[in-house]
């Protein structure tokens, strides 16, 4: 399991892995919050651009948390 670690100058988090990085763009609770906002019947593409990333990446999120999109 990777870990995080902080930088000597500071006691600011540096995520050490894509998946924790991705994580932290998603706040406190990444996968209540991507499920909300699919609650709200944002498109993948939408959730992507809110969060500054691809909608690619918010598929595979989805798919992994099991989080289905209402059609």
């Amino acid at each position: 399991m990777a870990r995080s670690h902080k930088t000597p100058d500071s006691e600011e988090h540096v995520p050490t892995t894509e998946a924790e990085s991705i994580a932290e763009m998603l706040g406190q609770m990444p996968r209540a919050s991507l499920s909300a906002m699919v609650d709200y019947g944002l498109s993948d593409t939408e959730i992507g651009k809110y969060y500054g990333l691809s909608s690619a990446t918010i598929t595979r999120l989805r798919t992994a948390w099991r989080i289905v999109t209402r059609l």
